[in-house]
């Protein structure tokens, strides 16, 4: 019941005319002259494009960035969005920039929908004439258009309230997502990045946590890993042969995948063990070559096992 009481369910109604018209038999595909197929770029799994996507582009991005402002400190819940009590001032603020926004993104696509039309038919002539006349007009093309939200705070009735684990599973499954983000970010890093920004970005994380976990074992588990994965970061350059790097992925990893997860939250898989574990290895290493540079300058007529491969 924290959980319930510490939230405020936001419902976002988004609605952007998407430009497109379903094609639901055959003779609404080889409609080009000769029974030609239409292009990928006009037919999209049973969709023609009957708009230029461009266009809309503005618009579909603006619903885009609506959703991630819900979700930096909130989580999806009964086809909306639960988010901290705390936050949301903030969030209405957001939201109200991103709508003002909307409006002028939609002010302008409806001052160049002629125009946006025409050089669509021009660009695919062949398809022209069946394009034109499943255009709607401009009138009812812009009644398409929505961006509104409401609040609301929820009630449960005794007995049926929500059940705590299922909704953290929830917001771990968001994270989740993030997890993967950042690892595919860090993947494709050409250069090194320095630890104070590579700890920047664990703060989003770690405060949707923190303010969503309302007491729950699952989420203050992984919250407590991922400050310790945080404060275990240096501060100097870290590239992909900094044993920090290696660190950082294994964990990312782990969190994007539900299975492996409940690892971090059992126990069995900690930080701690992570670069406890790494450290081992590394002086392992290091204690290796060591003796074996020791066995060869005392007995330099014998060639050791452990560096026999190196001359070959």
């Amino acid at each position: 019941m924290d959980f319930i009481r510490g939230t405020t369910l936001v419902h976002l109604k988004m609605r952007c005319w998407g430009g497109e018209k379903k094609a639901s038999r055959d003779s609404d595909i080889n409609v080009g002259q000769g029974g030609k197929l239409p292009p990928k770029k006009l037919l999209d799994l049973g969709r023609k494009k009957i708009f230029p996507p461009k266009a809309l582009d503005p618009l579909m991005s603006k619903r885009k960035s609506a959703e991630r402002a819900c979700l930096a400190n909130g989580t999806r819940f009964m086809g909306g969005f639960s988010v901290p009590n705390d936050e949301i001032d903030d969030l209405v603020t957001r939201l109200d920039s991103i709508k003002a926004n909307f409006q002028l993104e939609l002010e302008n696509f409806l001052a160049n929908f002629e125009s946006n039309k025409d050089a669509w038919l021009a660009e695919n002539s062949e398809f022209s004439h069946i394009i034109r006349n499943q255009v709607p007009d401009l009138d009812t093309v812009e009644k398409s258009f929505e961006f509104s939200y409401k609040l609301y705070k929820l009630q449960p009735v005794e007995g049926y309230e929500p059940d705590d684990n299922d909704v953290a599973n929830q917001i771990l499954h968001e994270i989740g997502l993030s997890c993967k983000e950042m690892s595919d970010r860090l993947l494709n890093r050409k250069r090194a990045i320095n630890g104070n920004k590579l700890s920047e970005q664990f703060n989003p994380i770690i405060k949707k946590l923190d303010t969503l976990s309302f007491g729950n074992g699952r989420l203050l588990k992984v919250l407590n890993e991922f400050t310790v994965m945080q404060k275990a970061l240096p501060l100097e350059l870290i590239d992909q042969e900094h044993p920090c790097y290696g660190q950082v992925l294994t964990f990312l990893s782990m969190c994007a995948d539900s299975k492996k997860l409940e690892h971090i939250i059992e126990g069995t898989f900690s930080v701690n063990k992570l670069i406890a574990g790494m450290q081992k290895s590394t002086m392992d290493t290091v204690s290796g070559v060591s003796q074996s540079a020791s066995l060869s300058l005392t007995q330099p007529g014998k060639v050791h096992a452990s560096t026999a491969g190196a001359f070959f």
